[in-house]
């Protein structure tokens, strides 16, 4: 698994060591974080759009296919917070919960 996040608005985000999600808002720091849509064009026309794509997932395997096709992509340079592998989601249904990362402790 790989985490990236970038307070401007470029195509790529470099990776970092972790993100932190916010309920409601998307990726902390990053500059499509918020409640309505941070995308620059869709800004500008609608500023009170909901934001809808406040964390953006990349399977892996995307990555293993493009490189079959001659492109060499990494992490973060598809725009993607997360990049993830193993997880089909294309095929998860709206509203799925998933658990990354240090789980609070149960005591």
């Amino acid at each position: 698994m790989a985490v990236a996040a970038d307070r401007g608005h470029h195509f790529s985000k470099p990776s970092r060591d972790q993100i932190v999600l916010v309920e409601g808002r998307g990726v902390e720091g990053d500059a499509h974080a918020g409640p309505f849509v941070g995308h620059r064009y869709l800004a500008r026309r609608r500023p009170r759009l909901p934001n809808l794509r406040q964390v953006h997932l990349i399977p892996f395997e995307l990555f293993a296919s493009l490189s079959k096709a001659g492109f060499v992509v990494g992490a973060g340079e598809l725009g993607e917070h997360i990049t993830n592998a193993g997880l089909d989601l294309e095929r998860m249904p709206l509203g799925t919960s998933s658990n990354s990362g240090p789980q609070p402790s149960s005591s």
